[in-house]
């Protein structure tokens, strides 16, 4: 394992440690942002490639990265995005290939924001400057995206997504006759909606429920449908 993922494995087991104890799914509604969704008018967003990040938790408690497995869920979430939107009077265009470099900087921008939107608004680590729960922005520079793919809004999505490998499940088990906890792999998944006129994150929801198996189709169906659920239609 590179120091790169050991990082990042560190970054997210703390990043979980922060969640323990929060409810399993919740939703911050748009505040001050301009937010307008009008259900009788037709809507175009553009769906950006998830940024998924999937990998075995081994019995040392580092995570290993898979990469099939972050492809298969790449895919199956892709569709399934395409198949929940297709129900609604909105119009998608799947952006599943990122290659304008500006693009990907937002893409990659989007999960630190994310993390903060969720620790400062949503769990009640306050910021001084920050008096309403919305009042956080992807930037101006993501008007680009409007002018690219003709889209009035894009949707973001992180998910750090870590599986129990055979090995940390003997550990955990022997550890329980023990009476000692070990944790298994978590999920945790947030989603922004961007006004693409402001760049102003106008909805968010966030999963830490480990809602669905992103490996298989059937468990990105039901991520899907659970962190877009509370979307206004």
């Amino acid at each position: 394992m590179t120091s790169k993922h050991v990082v990042r494995a560190f970054a997210a087991a703390l990043f979980a440690v922060a969640l323990a104890g929060c409810a399993s799914n919740q939703n911050v509604a748009a505040q001050g942002a301009g937010f307008n969704w009008d259900p009788s008018q037709e809507k175009r967003v553009a769906v950006i490639q998830p940024d998924l990040h999937l990998g075995e938790l081994t019995a040392g408690g580092l995570v290993e990265p898979r990469a099939d497995w972050t492809k298969a869920a790449q895919t199956g979430i892709a569709g399934q995005l395409n198949a929940f939107f297709a129900k609604r009077n909105t119009a998608v265009v799947l952006v599943d290939n990122l290659t304008d470099p500006h693009e990907i900087q937002l893409a990659k921008l989007h999960g630190p924001v994310g993390r903060a939107v969720m620790l400062h608004a949503l769990y009640g680590v306050k910021l001084p400057n920050k008096s309403q729960a919305m009042d956080w922005t992807l930037g101006p520079g993501a008007t680009v995206l409007r002018d690219h793919y003709g889209a009035d809004y894009a949707l973001f999505i992180y998910v750090n997504d870590t599986y129990t490998s055979a090995g940390r499940a003997m550990l955990m088990l022997g550890a329980s006759v023990l009476g000692v906890g070990i944790s298994g792999g978590q999920q945790v998944g947030f989603v922004s909606l961007v006004d693409l006129r402001t760049g102003n994150i106008t909805w968010f929801n966030v999963r830490t429920d480990g809602g669905g198996d992103l490996r298989n189709d059937s468990g990105c169906k039901r991520f899907v449908e659970g962190i877009l659920a509370d979307l206004p239609k």
